[in-house]
């Protein structure tokens, strides 16, 4: 058990000893403060929820970079971004502060200070690496519990979706230099993220079956180009393919002299997976603007491929398996609000429907016979 000296006026020293036998102490300026904090103390012990206060000493600028560092499970772009929210958002504000001494308070503070000069929606990005971080830190003994509770985030708007109508995929693919047309299909069609296209290799294609494999991406990362899995278990998905595609793509690999399985689809004109930067520099923005298209994003054929399923009545269950959302409401969430189409389609039809039985039950009645 634990003590209490007195070692001046108004000054009381607790002293105990931890799980690890060494001896520890804290002063207080009332009594009756250290012998709560003893009680506490002792209870923790027993409990096994006892820290060592000096861990908590820690500041989180330099948890932060034993966080990043030990991050091994994250993906190089992942990592990378969280890196960057880092030292720009979040060092620079509480870097230097102890990791116990942060509270509630000033992580509610923090984000309405954050409110005022960013975005929402990267407010709450800031704030979800703040707290996967700090969580970090309870995992790790080293706090007991995170700061980051109770705070309110600020509403996000909902994405701004751009559609192209099929003539204008048509028409941005002709203008896209010849190698790298059949990407705008295989984006704007299939709904291929630009690091799903870049890692695109030739053996995930099957000609014979029309289906495309998506198991691997190629990514950009302080300009050096990584490969990984994809990011989750529904991201590998195997997609049929319009008869359209396949020809397109059997072309295109033909005109690069049917290169083998485990070479990429596309790549840089003098070789080399394709770079995010150069593509778009050099291919991208000059077809978007021969197109007419100005403003256009390669994500933005993602949606596209969305709205073409919307159009030909894609129940939203098929449109998350094709996108690999981990639900139906994750897809509802993003596109819910460009189903208007949709919802008429189904209108008219339950219009039709009800509108031809009751003329059906007129009928009847007039002839007094049954329906």
């Amino acid at each position: 058990m634990g003590h209490v000296e007195r070692r001046g006026p108004a000054k009381f020293r607790a002293r105990y000893r931890g799980p690890d036998g060494r001896e520890r102490s804290r002063t207080f300026t009332r009594k009756i403060d250290a012998e709560r904090f003893l009680a506490k103390t002792e209870t923790d012990k027993l409990r096994g929820t006892w820290l060592d206060p000096a861990n908590g000493k820690v500041t989180y600028e330099e948890w932060a970079e034993q966080y990043f560092a030990s991050s091994v499970h994250k993906r190089p772009t992942t990592l990378a971004r969280d890196r960057r929210v880092n030292e720009k958002h979040l060092v620079p504000r509480i870097g230097h502060r102890s990791l116990a001494s942060l509270t509630p308070s000033d992580i509610r503070r923090m984000v309405e200070e954050m409110n005022q000069t960013l975005a929402p929606a990267t407010v709450r990005t800031d704030y979800g690496v703040l707290r996967a971080v700090l969580r970090a830190a309870v995992d790790a003994d080293l706090i007991a519990q995170s700061p980051c509770r109770g705070i309110k985030l600020p509403a996000t708007k909902p994405k701004r979706i751009q559609f192209l109508t099929v003539e204008e995929i048509h028409r941005l693919a002709a203008v896209t230099p010849a190698p790298y047309g059949p990407s705008i299909y295989l984006a704007g069609v299939l709904g291929l993220r630009w690091s799903e296209v870049a890692g695109l290799r030739v053996g995930r294609i099957d000609f014979l079956r029309r289906t495309l494999e998506i198991s691997e991406t190629c990514a950009e990362v302080d300009g050096k180009i990584m490969f990984a899995d994809v990011k989750t278990r529904s991201s590998r998905r195997t997609l049929a393919m319009p008869e359209f595609l396949v020809h397109l793509l059997a072309e295109h690999l033909a005109a690069r002299g049917r290169p083998g399985p485990d070479e990429l689809v596309f790549t840089m004109p003098e070789g080399g997976p394709l770079r995010r930067t150069t593509f778009r520099s050099r291919v991208w923005d000059p077809a978007v603007r021969k197109a007419g298209l100005d403003g256009l994003t390669f994500h933005h054929l993602r949606d596209t491929a969305v709205g073409l399923m919307i159009d030909v009545g894609a129940h939203p269950k098929a449109i998350q398996d094709r996108l690999e959302h981990s639900s139906v409401r994750t897809t509802m969430d993003v596109y819910g609000h460009v189903l208007p189409t949709t919802d008429d389609a189904i209108t008219q039809a339950l219009d039709v429907a009800f509108s031809e039985s009751r003329g059906l039950s007129a009928a009847c009645d007039e002839t007094g016979t049954d329906p």
